[in-house]
């Protein structure tokens, strides 16, 4: 199972740890599917160019509607703890 944003394989999911760069994604329209590893939720992204492109902008700092954000941000969080339960 290949983990992580070094991923370079397409036919792979891009497994991400970070909620923050999981919530820009979701917020940019790419939804995650949350999986349950060990004690800790894992939030699973097609690996595609576009995701590539999204995790890149989002590392660039850009302007974003910070209270839509944080909505995204909080309901991916509140989904997370409720699969650690």
């Amino acid at each position: 199972m290949k983990k992580g944003i070094a991923s370079t394989e397409l036919n792979f999911p891009l497994y991400l740890y970070d909620i923050h760069t999981s919530a820009y994604l979701q917020f940019k329209g790419l939804n995650p599917e949350l999986k349950k590893e060990g004690t800790r939720v894992v939030f699973c992204f097609p690996n595609t160019p576009k995701t590539q492109t999204l995790i890149d902008e989002y590392h660039n700092n850009p302007i974003v509607q910070l209270l839509d954000y944080v909505s995204h941000l909080r309901r991916l969080r509140s989904q997370m703890l409720s699969m650690r339960d």
